[in-house]
């Protein structure tokens, strides 16, 4: 496996002030909750791929334990933050599995996290037809449950001989507020540059297209589009180009734009006619 970069934390920002307008026919909680959602189910990638390599440096406190084969729980050691790690290279389909136990404990990058990621993946990261699961077992983030399932899969050379994969998630969500939200999206994620270099991540960048749906039980549901590819660069911590619309039930289109390549915190937010600069 290797790691796919997460939604930059810039995207949090941009979809929580766009949740926050005044103007009461505006408001909706839609972009900050698909901010959330999208974020859970992004950062399992990254954590599965720290855990294969004997760490998680975001998203732990305390001691990391790691077993390979079958974990032994009458020898783990466990404090109630440690977090186990379970490689397992010998079974069919090979695993990791995640474990923070069953207290919340609050993580490197701010979290507070309890449960299991349980990662099922076929072959290596660059084979064509690898197909890599992460599946959420009793997991919270800051006290919303994340269930469902996340399906990478590696589709082999597009017709520009570049890696791409599709990214499936069916997802649901128990927000610690009370929403209930059915989550569903489709993403293709396209490797630009890097992919020759897989033991160096930091050239890496990708294009991400695709669009996402959701349905929530006392709340507003959304549909989420992109409509020009989110340029992501690994060694940037901010989406440098592409545009994003974000349409809640019965509410004016959100259109965030993030410019045309450079790696800053600017980007705009055009709602009801009216944009906005942010950075």
């Amino acid at each position: 496996m290797k790691k796919i970069a997460l939604l930059p934390v810039a995207l949090l920002v941009v979809l929580s002030f766009t949740s926050c307008k005044k103007n009461k026919y505006d408001k909706s909680e839609a972009p900050k909750n698909n901010a959330i959602v999208e974020n859970a189910f992004d950062e399992m990638t990254n954590m599965s791929d720290q855990a294969i390599k004997g760490n998680l440096v975001y998203y732990k406190m305390d001691l990391v334990n790691v077993y390979y084969g079958k974990w032994d729980e009458g020898n783990a050691v466990k404090t109630p933050c440690t977090v186990n790690i379970t490689i397992d290279t010998l079974s069919s389909p090979k695993s990791v599995t995640i474990d923070w136990g069953s207290s919340n404990c609050d993580c490197n990058d701010g979290k507070q996290r309890r449960g299991k990621i349980i990662t099922t993946f076929t072959g290596s990261y660059y084979n064509a037809g690898t197909v890599i699961t992460h599946t959420p077992v009793d997991y919270y983030v800051n006290d919303h449950k994340i269930s469902g399932t996340k399906t990478v899969t590696n589709m082999g050379l597009n017709s520009s001989s570049q890696p791409y994969y599709n990214v499936a998630v069916n997802g649901l969500v128990n927000m610690s507020t009370g929403e209930i939200i059915t989550f569903n999206s489709n993403r293709v994620r396209t490797f630009t540059a890097g992919s020759t270099t897989p033991l160096y991540f930091w050239d890496d960048e990708y294009d991400i297209s695709g669009s996402a749906t959701a349905t929530v039980v006392n709340g507003d549901g959304w549909a989420a589009n992109i409509t020009s590819p989110l340029h992501i660069k690994v060694g940037c911590g901010y989406i440098t180009s592409g545009t994003l619309e974000i349409t809640p039930t019965d509410k004016p289109v959100r259109v965030i734009d993030y410019g045309t390549g450079d790696c800053d915190a600017t980007f705009t937010i055009t709602v009801n006619g009216n944009t906005y600069t942010i950075n």
